[in-house]
């Protein structure tokens, strides 16, 4: 587990993408996210409360890696149609 989040969220095994809202592109089996839950075509809602529904990737990047909790929480809503 890393000891800071400036590598986030790549060092947690996640890639996003999107031009805002953020959606999660990949995710490394076996990874903090994959354990998570996490599943490409998430839209990222929140980190750490903070709302971010409706911000690109490089903003919710910039966010999280100023947090204080490792990793910080993360609310997302399914986008994958089942």
């Amino acid at each position: 587990m890393p000891t800071s989040n400036q590598g986030w969220p790549e060092d947690f095994g996640f890639q996003l993408g999107g031009n805002g809202p953020s959606y999660i592109l990949s995710v490394e089996e076996g990874s903090s996210a994959h354990l998570a839950g996490l599943q490409a075509g998430d839209q990222v809602l929140e980190i750490e409360g903070h709302n971010v529904s409706t911000l690109g990737p490089q903003a919710v990047i910039a966010i999280a890696q100023t947090q204080k909790n490792i990793p910080p929480s993360i609310g997302v809503v399914s986008r994958i149609q089942q």
